[in-house]
């Protein structure tokens, strides 16, 4: 379990908030010399990480300027936080998709109908290709993946939102799988079964290949195994076509699942 310090860092306290709020949580009030001498931190940071925290909603001053304490406020306000960040980015959102038409119009015709092939290096880099193919036009995808390939071995947190990003996108697959592992052989559920449409390529196959290969609106996304963290996406409608010619044929000879659903 995660201790408290490093799960108020991932909600985006700094080390000196979160010495601060945590030595005021523990009093109904508290002084900044008495800040200075519990967190052993200099007196114009501890003003500082202050008034950071009460913009923050999460302190709140009263007294006058002879004895001027601080209340840190309840960890509930946590959730307001959040709620209010979701509610940033959900207008940012509505920006920029209201932006895309103006944006896309400054395609030029050869740019518009180029191959255009873009390489992205890390874990982080991997993720944002994943990103472009949640966020498809189509909602839809044909997805041919190894027995071990990057989100059946990714962290847990990161395989848990994709899944439930997929989800709730909407996205409905044809999967052409390996056989062997715990995730292509485990029971689906009849959602899963429907978003998925799984099948299992020709034994031949098994062994072959170690990319997963994700093709959608007129893209490719080559993802490498984990350990190379690299992907390579491809905008073209001619390559995309070529790819889906051959996914077309390789799922005209694959195995339907026959598991039971869940």
């Amino acid at each position: 379990m995660q201790d408290i310090q490093t799960i108020l860092a991932e909600l985006g306290l700094s080390k000196t908030e979160i010495a601060v709020y945590l030595a005021g949580l523990a009093r109904p009030s508290i002084g900044v010399h008495e800040l200075t001498t519990e967190t052993r931190i200099k007196r114009p940071t501890v003003y500082h990480a202050l008034e950071t925290l009460m913009q923050k909603g999460l302190a709140a001053k009263h007294g006058t300027s002879r004895r001027l304490e601080f209340v840190m406020t309840k960890p509930r306000q946590f959730e307001h936080l959040i709620e209010r960040e979701i509610g940033r980015l959900q207008e940012q959102k509505q920006k920029i998709l209201s932006a895309l038409p103006l944006l896309e119009s400054q395609l030029s015709n050869e740019a518009a109908g180029s191959v255009r092939v873009s390489q992205f290096d890390g874990v982080d880099g991997v993720k944002a290709v994943v990103e472009e193919a949640l966020y498809c036009k189509s909602r839809r995808w044909d997805i041919l993946a190894p027995r071990k390939n990057f989100f059946s071995e990714s962290e847990p947190n990161y395989r848990k939102y994709f899944l439930e990003s997929r989800e709730a996108r909407g996205i409905v697959a044809r999967s052409l799988w390996e056989r062997g592992t715990a995730e292509h052989d485990r029971l689906l559920t009849k959602q899963e079964i429907a978003q998925r449409n799984p099948r299992y390529l020709p034994d031949a196959l098994h062994g072959k290949f170690e990319s997963l290969v994700i093709l959608f609106d007129n893209k490719a996304a080559i993802i490498t195994s984990l350990k190379t963290h690299s992907a390579i996406l491809i905008e073209s409608d001619e390559v995309h076509n070529l790819l889906s010619t051959m996914f077309d044929g390789l799922w005209s000879v694959s195995e339907p699942y026959k598991g039971r659903a869940a």
